[in-house]
Parts: structure tokens; C-alpha cells; sequence
């Protein structure tokens, strides 16, 4: 009876402990990439800003008997990886996007700079559920070198999913969700014009 308590235990308060770091990684994934979208236009996307007030944690695991778990990334800054998630996603849609620094974007056609204002995702658990909640919200600022024009971007996404027993990849699934979705409006929503990125 008692090993049978202890497995029920275990599968109501999920994998993670209360006061663990619980590391998500960070990725966009991308459809197969269309013809239209491919440009010869060379994009060059600088480090985030980040401007959330806790810049250590992406969220908080709240533990069916009390305590809290916080969720991180593994390494690195936000900024940086948001940058090359970006990067990653641009490429996969057909765009030549790298990450750069400082001065390296000189030589590009296009900078893309941006600010991320929020991002969390928490999770809480029940019994028999963990009910996870995301929200995230930034803001792009595009820099055309051919003309000196700009084109300022905001992109906010939420999501929610419900599980029977918590498992960090549902908090990473759901991350990486809002990420996916911010950069799949910044693509609906503009258009490259030969070296020009505006607005449709």
C-alpha cells in the first residue's frame, strides 16, 4: 500500500522536485520553406534586448504539496537565444538570416533588432492535472540600408494546455509554441521587396 501511495504521489506532483531548476530549451520549428519567401537580401538579427523584470527564470512551477520549481534556460543569455531561434526560423522559411554583433551587420541589407517586453511560462498542479500557462510579447524593429526606412513589429502570443501528469517538455512545447507563432505573424505580416523588408 505504501509503494502504491508513493507511485500515486509521484505521478500527481510530476518529475521535478520543489526549489529545482527546471532548464527549457529554446527552438521555433519551421515548415518546409516555400518558394516565394526565398530572397538573395541578407538579413542580419542582433541580440535581443531583454527588458523582463526577472531576466534569470522563464517561469514558475508551482508543486501540488507547496513549493516552487523556477524554469530556466540551460545557457547563455535570452537575448541570444531568441536571436539565433529567430535566425533559425528565417532560414528555414527560405530568408539568408545570421545572428551578428555590434558592428558586423554593417554589410547587410536588412538589421533586425528587437526587445523582448514578456515572457513566462507557469505551471500549476492539481490533482490528476498541471494546467500550464504561456504568454510572450516583442517587439521587432526592422532597418533597411538600401533606403535608411524601418518597420517596427509587435508580436504577442498566449497558449494553455492541461496535462495529467507534468513533464518539462510540456512547458518547453508550450514555449516553444509562442515562438513559433510570434515569428510566423512577423512573416505573414511583411514582404521582401528585392533588398527591402516592408510591410504587406
Amino acid at each position: 500500500m505504501i509503494g502504491i501511495g508513493l507511485l500515486v504521489s509521484s505521478l500527481v506532483t510530476g518529475c521535478a522536485g520543489p526549489g529545482e531548476r527546471i532548464d527549457l530549451k529554446i527552438s521555433a520549428p519551421v515548415a518546409d520553406k516555400t518558394a516565394a519567401a526565398i530572397s538573395s537580401a541578407t538579413v542580419a538579427i542582433q541580440p535581443f534586448e531583454d527588458e523582463r523584470t526577472d531576466r534569470l527564470h522563464l517561469g514558475t512551477r508551482y508543486h501540488l504539496w507547496g513549493g516552487e520549481s523556477r524554469f530556466g534556460f540551460p545557457s547563455g543569455t535570452l537575448g541570444e537565444a531568441t536571436a539565433q531561434v529567430f535566425a533559425d526560423y528565417l532560414k528555414g522559411k527560405g530568408w539568408n538570416a545570421t545572428v551578428v554583433h555590434g558592428n558586423e551587420a554593417a554589410g547587410s541589407d536588412i538589421t533586425l533588432t528587437g526587445r523582448i517586453v514578456g515572457l513566462h511560462v507557469d505551471a500549476t498542479s492539481g490533482i490528476g492535472q498541471t494546467t500550464l500557462n504561456a504568454k510572450s510579447r516583442m517587439v521587432v524593429q526592422v532597418k533597411n540600408h538600401a533606403d535608411g526606412s524601418q518597420v517596427h513589429e509587435t508580436l504577442s502570443s498566449a497558449g494553455t494546455n492541461q496535462v495529467f501528469w507534468f513533464d518539462p517538455e510540456d512547458a518547453q512545447e508550450l514555449l516553444n509554441d509562442l515562438y513559433s507563432k510570434n515569428f510566423e505573424k512577423f512573416v505573414a505580416d511583411t514582404t521582401l521587396d528585392g533588398k527591402i523588408l516592408k510591410l504587406r
